[in-house]
């Protein structure tokens, strides 16, 4: 384990003993994978029995075997997982011969980063070393707590273990495909049609943020962005809450036929040898002639953090809907009850519903399905295929504002790799925000 002296006058912040940008990087460089499995190994040890299990402990002489916290989670994690899928009948079976179409289908259209079992793969080995030498760190100071579920929002990363790009660029990806869908959603008078290339837009543009294994920079308060696409739309971003972290957006067309306006926050938690992002918001798509379409956001995971090839997937519901003509598509990303078929595999309906009673079932009006790496069809139509789907140019227009993310001082260090100027840089930030803080605080209270 990494074990850091505290050294006299240092404070603790986030987790992480206040030491200078050297030591800190020199540390992280000096994790390897086996001292990675060291640190799972190391980790305190629980009494933790299992009473309505007698062959999931070791009996001997003195009675029943203590076990590890670590692998009783794993091992009550493949049981429950063996139980569902007995449950639903995918052990000793055969695929059905729909899911083996699926399959084939996905198999045919698909990212070259897409992994084998589902989501995108690390492509990177020194990324995955990176990753790897930070979670131990964080494990040495913070313990089973961390990968019981305890949230890492708070905990101060040595910058080196970050990429230089700041949360709200890798954000601003996300508007790689609008020009392509969203003038075709306004100019549609069909609300079932608009939706459908809303849904396209949204999921392509998956593919345009996944992947980011190395962690980006926290934004600071404050902190904007500013990006011209090609296609003459603009983007405008704010850091308007450090804790929780919650970054605003709004983007405009050049015609002002759409508008994209929102937020989105989110929080990170660990599992066995998972780490889960947990995103929270909301997103508007709002139409010159009136109309509205919401959408939230669907769940991220990243698996195999500490061993194995790691993959970022997406795994869990979504939803986009349309109140004022009474109609939503729900997603379910993830391939659940389906045999061989991969993660990154979604299905739903576009329906009508009821807003009063949303819970109730709707009317069906079109079935959609798909791989988030690779295509999206409506009733058997295509909507996206990533291999015919070229995404808009971004740039910084001529003027930025000071507090643009492209101008943080740490960021640009570390692009140019000056760890300690880097590393230097973002603790006089972050003490700054704090500072700011509490004179907001004094005077408004806490919140």
């Amino acid at each position: 384990l990494i074990v850091f002296p505290r050294q006299a006058g240092a404070k603790m912040r986030g987790g992480i003993n206040q030491m200078d940008a050297d030591e800190i990087c020199k540390a992280v460089e000096a994790v390897d994978d086996q001292m990675t499995q060291m640190a799972l190994n190391d980790l305190p040890q629980d009494d933790v029995y299992d009473d309505d299990d007698d062959d999931d402990t070791e009996v001997t002489a003195g009675g029943r075997k203590k076990r590890g916290w670590m692998s009783k989670v794993g091992k009550g994690l493949y049981r429950r997982a063996g139980s569902v899928a007995k449950a639903v009948g995918l052990v000793d079976t055969p695929a059905s011969k729909e899911d083996e179409d699926i399959r084939a289908a996905m198999l045919s259209c698909r990212l070259p980063t897409a992994a084998g079992n589902g989501g995108v793969a690390i492509q990177d080995p020194e990324h995955a070393k990176v990753c790897r030498s930070v979670l131990s760190l964080m494990i040495s100071q913070m313990g089973r707590n961390l990968l019981k579920g305890g949230a890492v929002m708070n905990v101060s990363f040595p910058i080196q273990c970050c990429q230089p790009k700041s949360i709200l660029e890798i954000g601003s990806l996300m508007g790689g495909f609008t020009h392509l869908y969203l003038p075709r959603a306004a100019a549609s008078k069909d609300p079932v049609e608009r939706m459908k290339n809303t849904v396209a837009c949204f999921v392509s543009a998956m593919t345009l943020t996944a992947g980011n294994f190395l962690k980006p920079l926290n934004p600071i308060l404050g902190e904007t962005l500013q990006v011209d696409y090609g296609d003459g739309s603009k983007l405008y971003m704010e850091q308007t809450c450090h804790h929780p972290p919650v970054s605003a957006f709004y983007l405009t067309s050049p015609g002002k036929d759409y508008t994209v306006t929102g937020h989105q926050t989110f929080s990170v938690t660990f599992g066995y040898n998972k780490m889960f992002i947990t995103n929270k918001g909301v997103r508007v798509v709002n139409f010159k002639d009136g109309g509205k379409i919401s959408l939230d956001f669907a769940p991220d995971r990243f698996l195999n953090v500490f061993w194995g090839e790691m993959v970022h997937e997406t795994v869990g519901p979504q939803l986009f809907w349309d109140e004022q003509n009474k109609i939503r598509c729900r997603l379910v990303y993830g391939g659940e009850g389906r045999k061989n078929v991969p993660t990154d595999y979604f299905e739903g309906v576009i329906e009508r519903y009821d807003p009063a009673n949303p819970d109730a079932e709707g009317q069906v009006l079109s079935n959609v399905e798909g791989s988030w790496v690779g295509f999206c069809d409506f009733d058997k139509v295509r909507y996206w295929d990533h291999r015919a789907t070229e995404k808009v140019g971004m740039s910084p227009p001529r003027s930025t504002l000071p507090s643009d993310s492209r101008k943080r001082a740490d960021r640009n260090a570390l692009e140019a790799k000056n760890f300690k100027l880097a590393q230097t840089e973002k603790v006089r930030m972050e003490e700054q925000q704090r500072y700011e803080r509490k004179l907001r605080e004094a005077v408004h209270g806490k919140n």
